[in-house]
């Protein structure tokens, strides 16, 4: 029974991450040629100021996404 943990930043709407949820689970059920139900998601929003790059915290970084 694979699981599969996955971190992202908070924000996403419910719909987004059941989108998600939904395409990682065929993904895997495809590849292993298992059924879906086989399939465990997990998914763990982590705050920016818990995760940093170079360190320096992501909460104290500019966003520069267009």
């Amino acid at each position: 029974m694979p699981t599969v943990q996955i971190s992202l930043l908070p924000g996403r709407t419910p719909e987004k991450k059941e989108e998600l949820i939904k395409n990682v689970t065929q993904a895997i059920a495809d590849t292993l040629q298992i059924p879906k139900d086989r399939v465990h998601i997990l998914l763990y929003e982590i705050p920016k100021e818990n995760i940093a790059h170079g360190g320096v915290p992501l909460s104290k970084k500019v966003d520069r996404s267009p």
